[in-house]
């Protein structure tokens, strides 16, 4: 399945509609959990939601920053919003986009249940333009568990699988970045596909059957690795491919922020 508009779904990451949230119960197990900037998030927000915002789950890992943070960062930051294990949590951002997907991606890797997770198509800008009702009341949430589940390996990858894999027909590495990011230097082989081109004008996530044909090559690869400068909009990238049916997607979390700043790693332009 893919995504269909209005229709529900239990697929990894996938994209649900305003009229889904507008029926969405926040009680202990339904959580709302809004990415924005705290002070975005104070000015107006869906009522019931909490805010975590993504910089908490990032961290300098290594020398390399902008990384996926610590598990016991990760676990503090969600458990100060009230997120416990098993919760059923819709997550919001501006206009659906990496920040928003990025928690999507965390959860899934640290083995939150894929079908637990689900991100608002055209985020806070959807809500908004259809007049759905909002707050500026921020309440402290009862601290929760938060203790996230096992290491997903395969939804991510570093320098060195990168590397090992250059050439290989059976992985496809795809570039997220802008066009002029591209052209100042990339890793050799990479594919570009721009993370935008996967959503609409107004910010909504295009339909399955544009989507398949964006990334036609990609669904016919049997593994994708993604990347960005710093695995932020390749996260839009993997969460679409996993909604669309790949089994195979990874994120390279270093990204180019790493790749560039290692002198043993090759660069094409």
């Amino acid at each position: 399945m893919g995504c269909q508009r209005g229709v529900t779904s239990e697929v990894p990451g996938y994209i649900a509609q305003v009229e889904q949230l507008q029926a969405w119960k926040v009680d202990d197990a339904h959580v709302i959990v809004d990415v924005r900037p705290a002070d975005e998030f104070a000015a107006g927000h869906v009522p019931g939601a909490v805010n975590v915002e993504i910089k908490a789950l990032r961290a300098e890992v290594d020398g390399v920053p902008e990384q996926l943070a610590p598990r016991a960062q990760v676990e503090a930051a969600l458990a100060g919003a009230g997120v416990d294990v098993g919760d059923q949590i819709f997550v919001i951002d501006a206009d659906a986009g990496p920040p928003a997907a990025r928690l999507v991606w965390t959860l899934q890797y640290f083995g939150h249940d894929p079908g637990h997770v689900r991100m608002l198509d055209g985020g806070w800008q959807a809500w908004v333009t259809r007049g759905e009702p909002q707050t500026t009341e921020v309440k402290t949430p009862t601290r929760g568990t938060a203790a996230l589940g096992a290491e997903q390996p395969g939804h991510r990858v570093d320098a060195a699988w990168v590397q090992a894999h250059l050439g290989d027909p059976t992985v496809m590495l795809i570039d997220v970045r802008s066009d002029e990011e591209w052209a100042a230097g990339r890793i050799p082989g990479a594919r570009h596909i721009p993370w935008q081109q996967a959503r609409e004008e107004d910010g909504r996530i295009k339909d399955v059957v544009a989507l398949e044909l964006l990334y036609s090559h990609a669904m016919s690869t049997p593994t994708v690795a993604v990347y960005c400068k710093s695995g932020m909009r390749a996260s839009v990238t993997w969460l679409v491919l996993r909604m669309i049916g790949h089994p195979d997607v990874r994120v390279y979390d270093g990204s180019w922020l790493e790749w560039s700043a290692r002198a043993d790693l090759p660069q094409e332009k």
